[in-house]
This record gives structure tokens, sequence and C-alpha cells, in this order.
């Protein structure tokens, strides 16, 4: 019976989808859709930018932190598989984000933020990017082109946003180094370029039937996001926001996906949570939800009690967060093994970029 279950599983998640229609359709056009739909709505006036950073951070961005916890930490094994991660590492980070804030103050730990949660989306795009190739069994090799892509724009989003040289984000000093319009145009050049020769190839590839639609409507969907957040919208804490909302939903929902893949695995005779996995779903994003907001609070009060040290004692704190999920992102995608996750779908080269 185990055997069965476990080659209709595979079968279900082959094809071009990462785990079915439905949940491709959502994933495709769903975390874009809210985030450009919500970044329009908060343009309108600053008391609903305001009211969308909130939703953003309650409903998403602490969330998704949480997401991450539910990978490492989710039963006792894997607990003491990555105690280091879950217990030591976030005093280490602390200690770093201390001194970079006794040394650069509010501004170095926006700086080091804004830096590192581009490159921090834009390895979550590569790797999601690869995975949508590896399911697809017309794939040979890794894509190039469209990985040279993804990292393309986002490094001549960030050029733009240097060249233009903003002095604050979120109303707080920010410290991007200048660098020359032009220098940041030409990179432009080669990214335009190099855009109009991936639209290109995918329409042979269309033509010709062996189009991996998943695969380049994800891609689409990074460079589209990425545009519109670091090129088109002049307002950097705007199209920051744009940014986050995108990567928090994608990453819920892809997280979710390989929790229930770690479940079919664990647990092949539990037939009915695998036909019904939207209950999973709902499990899986209370938890995140509800705990996500418990974190958030919790740093706030613990960061108002701390204020008396003399430093941005919340911003320390919530910056650790931050930082703290990105490592352990870093670290934990590298060590999946395609046995430890039946039906895998990712080859180590996409884990590790996640």
């Amino acid at each position: 019976m185990s055997k069965q279950l476990l080659a209709g599983i595979g079968v279900r998640t082959r094809g071009q989808f990462l785990y079915g229609p439905w949940f491709d359709r959502l994933f495709l056009f769903g975390p874009v859709g809210v985030a450009l739909g919500l970044a329009a709505l908060a343009s309108i006036s600053p008391e609903i930018f305001v009211a969308v950073v909130l939703v953003d951070i309650w409903l998403f961005a602490s969330p998704h932190v949480i997401a991450t916890y539910t990978r490492i930490g989710h039963d006792n094994a894997h607990i003491r598989k990555h105690w280091f991660l879950i217990f030591l590492l976030p005093l280490i980070v602390l200690v770093l984000v201390t001194m970079v804030a006794l040394a650069f103050e509010l501004g170095g730990l926006f700086t080091l933020y804004f830096i590192a949660q581009a490159y921090h989306v834009t390895r979550q795009s590569f790797g999601i990017s690869r995975a949508y190739r590896h399911v697809d069994p017309r794939a040979v090799g890794s894509d190039r082109l469209s990985e040279g892509l993804i990292y393309l724009l986002p490094v001549w989003g960030l050029l733009h946003r240097c060249a233009t040289v903003p002095d604050t984000f979120y109303g707080y000093p920010i410290y991007l180094p200048s660098v020359p319009t032009v220098f940041a145009a030409a990179i432009g050049v080669v990214a335009v370029l190099a855009f109009a020769w991936w639209v290109y190839r995918q329409v042979r590839l269309a033509l010709i039937g062996q189009l991996n639609a998943g695969h380049s409507l994800f891609v689409a969907s990074h460079l589209l996001v990425t545009a519109v957040a670091y090129l088109w919208v002049t307002d950097i804490t705007l199209g920051w926001l744009a940014v986050n909302i995108w990567h928090n939903l994608q990453y819920l929902l892809f997280v979710w996906m390989q929790n229930v893949r770690r479940d079919a695995q664990f647990d092949l005779q539990d037939i009915q949570s695998l036909k019904s996995p939207i209950k999973n779903a709902g499990k899986y994003l209370a938890v995140c939800l509800i705990l996500g907001i418990a974190m958030y609070q919790a740093l706030n009060v613990a960061g108002q009690q701390l204020i008396w040290l003399g430093l941005p004692t919340v911003f320390i704190l919530h910056f650790t967060v931050n930082f703290h999920h990105y490592l352990v992102d870093g670290v934990i995608w590298k060590r999946c093994k395609q046995t430890a996750e039946l039906p895998s779908l990712m080859p180590a080269s996409s884990r590790s970029a996640i």
C-alpha cells in the first residue's frame, strides 16, 4: 500500500508543476497580484501606506519568518539536528547587529537590511526557477540565460537606487554607496538586451511546443516585480514594500508545499491528509500567523524594556530576527537531501539558493 501511494504521489507531481495545477496557478499569479495591488493602494496616501505596511507585517512578514522554523523545529529530531541554528546562531547575529548599530547607528542597519533583502529575494527566485526547470523532463542542464537575468535585473535595480542617492528609507537614514548614473544605465542596457533575447527564446520554444510555462511565468513574475520595485517606482520605501509582500507570500506557499511533501514521506498511511492538503494549509497558516504575531509583539515589548541601554533596541531585535532568517534559509535548503523529501523536485543546486 505504501509503495502504491508513493508511486501515485510521484506521478501527480511530475510534469511541469511544482505541486499541481491549482497550487502552481496560485503560486505564480497570487503573490505578484497581491503585491502589486497592495503597493498601488499604498501609493494613494500616507495613511493607506501605513495600513498596507501593517497588513504586510502582521499577515505576511512575521508569518513568513515563522515558516522557516516549521522546517527546522517541527519535531524533536529536527530541533536536535538544527540546535546550532535555533539556539546559538541568534545570539551571534544579535552581537553582530549590535556592533553595526554601535558603529553606524540606524542608517547602517537599514542599509545592510536593504541590500541583504535584495540578495535574499534574488537567491530565492534563483532557487525556485531551478525547481521549475527540474520538473520539466525535457530540460537538460541549467538555463544560464534565465538564471543570469534573474540576477542581472536586481543588480541593475540596486545600482539604479544607488545612482539616485536616496537619503532616507522608511523615514530613517540609509547610506547606499554612490554609483555613477552612466554606469547604472550601462548595466541597464545589458539587462534590456538580455531580456529581449530571453523573450525571443521563450517565443521560439512556445512555437515548437517545448516551452516550460511554469518556469517562464515565474521568471517573468520575478522580472516584473523587480522592474516595478527598483526601476519604475521612484520611492525606495514603496518599491521595497512591493518586493517584500511578493517575497513573503511566495515563501509561505513554497514552504507549505515542502512541508506537505515531508509529511507525505513520513506518514504515507495518512491518505486523508494527502487528499485534503487544503486542511494542512489551514493549520500551517494558522500556526504561522499566531506565532508570527506573538513574535512581533514580543520583540517590541523586549525592545522597549531595553531602551535604557541607549541603543535602538527595538530595531536591533527585529533586524536580528530578519538576518537570522536569511542565514538559516541559506543553510537549511543546502542540507536538504533528495531522500529526505519524497517526491523531491529540487536539485541540490536549487535547494542551496533559497
